[in-house]
């Protein structure tokens, strides 16, 4: 998809303290795709650390077993604008999310099932890019994800740890949805 301006977010969760992952995941995203920022999804909030050589620019939510997401001292959600498009991070899609946010969001990040997922349902993008945590976690192999939010579209994949592409998505913009192309 062809757009005037691309802006592309590397998206994470779920690295439980690998940060060897983190670092193979976000390296890569860096060098062959030029992200801009990287999102992180939650459990662990420290392990983003780990990247201060990167020189990432990251934003990121808590997950649930993270004290200061239980006491309400690190906020459980966020809202970034990018490209006039709402992005909504939470760690944990049953708890963090209202109807409120599916009405002010264009695409919904989450994590905590561990398990990837990419779906369009009712103009909003939905997208968990899995876990970090090690070979296996659930019987699921670790991966990741890449936004890359253009103009006129959006492509969003998810890739496992080899850089293969396990899921992807190119949608159209409208003023306020997003359509399968």
């Amino acid at each position: 998809m062809i757009g005037l301006r691309s802006m592309k977010i590397g998206v994470v969760s779920d690295t439980h303290r690998n940060k060897e992952y983190l670092l193979k995941a976000v390296n890569w995203l860096q060098k062959r795709n030029k992200i801009a920022m990287l999102f992180h999804l939650g459990d662990d909030y420290e392990d983003v650390m780990a990247l201060t050589e990167t020189y990432i620019e990251v934003v990121q939510v808590p997950g649930i077993y993270d004290e200061r997401y239980k006491d309400g001292s690190l906020p459980a959600k966020t809202i970034e604008t990018v490209q006039g498009l709402g992005i909504l991070l939470v760690h944990s899609y049953e708890k963090d999310i209202t109807r409120e946010d599916t009405l002010r969001s264009n695409i919904i990040l989450y994590g905590h099932t561990h398990r990837a997922e990419l779906r369009l349902e009712d103009g909003l993008l939905y997208m968990n890019p899995g876990h970090l945590k090690g070979p296996l976690d659930k019987n699921i192999p670790p991966s990741f994800g890449l936004l890359d939010i253009q103009d006129r579209g959006v492509n969003a994949t998810i890739f496992n740890l080899d850089f293969k592409p396990l899921h992807s998505m190119e949608l159209l913009r409208s003023e306020n949805r997003l359509y399968k192309i």
